[in-house]
């Protein structure tokens, strides 16, 4: 009861300080403000871009000036009105808001069909939105029975069933939990903005506008669920749908909030701090390279070109200023993907920050890891043209597909192990490739992973990344994959070390059973076997996929005296976007049926396709030990497996001897000039210790802990 008070008394001083603004504020005051239209019509005196961009936008009111009703393209409209002057493009909103509030509804019948009716969506929400924006530039245009008949259609169209079905305590029937990701917040955060279009012609406004400040506030700080099993909307400002559905959810969020602190300058914004470090999000999934577009890593339904070019430009607007975001936006092309803000679009044109600030490079670190929704980026430089892998292992819902422990690569430029992507939902190829592990680059038995229903319940045991190592030319992460595949794995980890030009991969994984181990790879470009190499070239950017533990790939294509070689076999699977295509990935398969296995394949990352100067990446052997020796000039690198430190055996201790080094550890890694004795301290370059406790020989300690751990020493 104390608690109803508080919302009806925090209720009551909301609608009144509304209403107080309302009395001051003048239309238009959503997003064309007389601010920035006059700092606009400046620009246009002098500015040569901004004239071009302003024309384009011009351009396409005139264009919806023929349609029978633009309801998508108010904006436009209203932009135009705003620095013309020009009666007819409001005449046209005008026109527009009477005919979609003429209606019955915006939505699809499937929809209407479901039980409860869905009656608001995001035709509704976009509707909403766009006659927002219309109805407030025109408004000193209208007379009062004008407005009074407008507000009430966009009320009835677009305001009373988002009420009816996602806000109202008497009605709603959308929770968080089920509903609560973009569309959530699109659907919620539209509705405010048309309140507040129309607070002055329908009191009640004041409530919906508390409503949807109040949603919008729990779904940014939705944590999760265990029965609706959802997780956290957001991790360190990174949210978990995809860069593409990132963008379009904070998009609308951010919308909302921007309309919120011109409509009220006031308003409290409780949860401002979650998106501190929302832009980083962007930064850190981007590729940076020559081309049409800036590259960003897309597991799941996202695709390469999504970037977050309209949430840094919100995100700057609000406050959020640091100069590594207009780094960012330098990056982006403008027009490369839909949903973003270029500037010839009108808020692009009014929000667009000045760019003459950005830094060459931005400051952040080179590597991250968001653990609780599963993502990692570990690059080389910020410059362009240099190599980024992204690493996803965390939770499987909807747009997240089936891809613990995928990884994407991208080198000198582009993309050279990709993701198998996705394609229109209603697609069959959508539910029976894309979203399936089989689309990934990831280790199957029997030719499963994940169980198809995690696509509509949900992982229930999510994947997740840990020990991010980032010593320069020493990286390393562990993805944890056996909570999602553990209808088919007992133990499913994979470990990503990287060192200098090559990374390894490294799958440690048990079943339940006996049976058939398979790594996949999705390359991008030219793709051929090459010897005992899975070769890959796309324009100037090389690598060679080198499976090396427990065998080679055979070397000819004479399989029948190997048997027991790695089997490499090309398979075909629908191209993302244009599934009447079909394009080669490939599976490495060890031929012997196993319960436990230990794979190690090495990327080598060349200079070029034709390039000669690359590492030698061969095998060595020792007592339960897996090693690779990666040899490049004058450097030699050793790395070891110690597969008596797996944990297989409860209590057991796995020291093992390497090269007259006593060590627990799980991997370890040393650097030494050709030519030298690894097995003497001061020819050691750097060391990599994995998982580890110890490492001393009789005569000097180099590491030791009480407990294992991850180290780079020099």
């Amino acid at each position: 009861m104390r608690n109803k008070r508080k919302h009806v008394l925090t209720l009551i001083l909301f609608c009144s300080l509304v209403f107080s603004i309302r009395a001051q504020q003048q239309h238009p005051y959503l997003f064309f403000t007389p601010d920035r239209i006059a700092t606009l019509k400046e620009q246009l005196k002098s500015d040569k871009e901004v004239k071009a961009n302003y024309a384009q936008v011009e351009q396409v009111a005139r264009e919806a000036l023929k349609e029978k009703n633009p309801y998508r393209k108010l904006e436009y409209l209203a932009l135009a009105y705003q620095v013309t002057g020009e009666k007819r493009y409001a005449d046209k909103i005008k026109e527009s808001i009477r005919q979609t509030g003429g209606k019955e509804t915006l939505e699809a019948k499937d929809m209407l069909n479901r039980e409860p009716a869905w009656t608001s969506l995001l035709s509704t929400a976009h509707a909403n939105h766009q006659m927002a924006i219309g109805f407030d530039a025109i408004y000193n245009e209208l007379s009062d029975e004008e407005r009074k008949e407008l507000a009430q259609a966009i009320y009835k169209i677009g305001i009373r069933p988002t009420l009816h079905d996602w806000l109202s305590p008497a009605t709603r029937f959308h929770a968080i939990n089920s509903m609560g990701h973009n569309y959530w917040v699109s659907c919620i955060a539209m509705t405010g903005i048309a309140a507040m279009a129309v607070s002055n012609e329908i009191p009640e406004a004041a409530e919906w506008i508390d409503m949807v400040s109040r949603a919008t506030t729990d779904w940014a700080n939705f944590q999760g669920d265990i029965l609706q099993n959802k997780p956290a909307n957001f991790d360190n400002g990174a949210y978990y749908e995809s860069v593409s559905y990132a963008n379009y959810g904070l998009t609308q969020y951010l919308t909302f909030r921007l309309a919120m602190q011109n409509f009220n300058p006031r308003a409290e914004w409780p949860e401002r701090k979650l998106f501190e470090r929302a832009a980083d999000y962007f930064m850190y999934t981007c590729y940076p390279a020559d081309g049409d577009y800036l590259p960003s890593l897309y597991f799941g339904d996202s695709n390469i070109a999504a970037n977050g070019e309209g949430v840094l430009k919100l995100l700057w607007t609000l406050g959020f200023q640091k100069t590594d975001m207009l780094w960012y936006l330098t990056q982006v092309r403008k027009n490369q993907a839909k949903e973003s803000m270029p500037t010839d679009t009108p808020m692009g044109l009014l929000y667009t920050p000045d760019l003459s600030a950005a830094p060459m490079q931005p400051s952040l670190s080179l590597s991250v890891v968001y653990e609780r929704m599963g993502w990692s980026m570990m690059r080389t430089s910020w410059e362009k043209n240099t190599t980024l892998l992204g690493v996803k292992c965390g939770h499987t819902w909807n747009h997240s597909h089936a891809d613990a422990g995928s990884f994407i690569l991208f080198h000198n430029g582009q993309q050279v192990i990709k993701d198998g992507g996705n394609c229109w939902y209603p697609n069959p190829w959508y539910r029976e490739y894309f979203f399936h592990s089989q689309a990934h680059n990831v280790l199957l038995f029997n030719g499963q992973a994940q169980p198809q229903e995690q696509q509509y319940k949900g992982s229930m045991l999510d994947g997740s990344l840990h020990h991010l190592t980032d010593e320069g030319n020493i990286k390393y992460i562990l993805a944890n994959v056996t909570g999602p595949t553990s209808r088919y794995f007992s133990k499913n980890h994979r470990s990503f070390l990287w060192i200098d030009d090559v990374i390894l991969v490294i799958d440690d994984v048990c079943s339940h059973e006996d049976g058939t181990f398979s790594l996949l790879f999705h390359p991008d470009g030219v793709s051929r076997k090459n010897g005992i190499d899975l070769s890959v070239v796309n324009q100037q950017a090389a690598v060679d996929i080198r499976p090396l533990w427990p065998d080679y790939l055979t070397e000819s294509d004479f399989e029948h005296d190997f048997p027991y070689n790695l089997k490499l076999k090309a398979h075909q699977g629908p191209k993302a976007k244009k599934t009447d295509e079909m394009e080669t990935y490939y599976s490495v398969t060890y031929p012997i049926k196993a319960q436990s296995v230990k794979f190690i394949t090495a990327i080598i990352l060349k200079d070029s396709p034709t390039s000669k100067n690359i590492p030698q990446v061969t095998r060595l052997k020792g007592d339960d030990l897996q090693g690779v020796r990666i040899a490049k000039g004058d450097k030699i690198t050793d790395v070891y497996l110690n597969t008596r430190a797996d944990g297989h055996i409860m209590h057991r201790n796995s020291c093992t001897n390497v090269n007259g080094w006593d060590t627990d550890a799980y991997l370890l890694a040393f650097s030494y000039k050709k030519g030298t004795d690894p097995a003497v301290s001061k020819n050691i370059l750097e060391w990599f210790i994995g998982y580890g406790s110890y490492v001393r020989n009789a005569h000097e300690s180099i590491f030791d802990s009480y407990t294992k751990k991850y180290k780079v020493i020099r």
